[in-house]
């Protein structure tokens, strides 16, 4: 005889009074420091590849300043700039104000609550404190708007910082190959 295991998830009801099991807490939390910890690596490998465009560019616009100019260095120059500005846009905040309905399902997000006044701020997160799936609500949505951003943000730029240097070096080589082929042969 087959025995199926209790599925946990059908314990959970929805809306006012919901019932958790215990460890439900300890995934919220878990997902929570995986999002932080997702946004400071992005933030740390954009400030190394900045690093890495700003001597690239910096040593390319020395040669240059200094009466070499060849193709392979302007290639550098330009795309450790373009890269340099992409991986910027990963670190750079966001500046703006949320529309109305934003402001409420974003509680949690500094951006959101610091634009209603402080006591309307303690209202609204006491009226989530009052049942555990108000809690548990106000950490996912803060997981899910924080992941939003991982994605269609920093993780998108970096990639795009990373793709243009990777490309900016390639080319340089193959230009810096033909031209020395050139002189070679030539």
């Amino acid at each position: 005889m087959v025995t199926s295991k209790p599925n946990p998830a059908q314990n959970v009801s929805k809306g006012e009074g919901a019932s958790y099991v215990p460890n439900a807490i300890h995934l919220v939390r878990t997902a929570q420091q995986m999002q932080l910890q997702l946004s400071q690596m992005a933030d740390q490998k954009a400030s190394i590849l900045m690093g890495a465009t700003f001597v690239s560019f910096t040593i390319a616009v020395g040669q240059v300043s200094s009466g070499g100019i060849s193709p392979a260095l302007l290639i550098l120059a330009t795309f450790a700039f373009l890269a340099a500005v992409l991986a910027m846009m990963v670190v750079m905040p966001r500046v703006g104000t949320l529309p109305p309905e934003l402001v409420d399902g974003s509680l949690m997000f500094f951006g959101a609550f610091s634009q209603i006044p402080q006591e309307d701020f303690v209202d609204k997160v006491k009226n989530r404190l009052v049942s555990d799936d108000l809690i548990y609500t106000t950490m996912i949505r803060d997981i899910h708007q924080n992941g939003a951003v991982l994605a269609s943000r920093k993780y998108k730029f970096l990639g795009y910082a990373y793709r243009t240097f990777l490309t900016g070096l390639v080319l340089t080589f193959l230009a810096f190959f033909l031209q020395e082929t050139s002189a070679f042969l030539g």
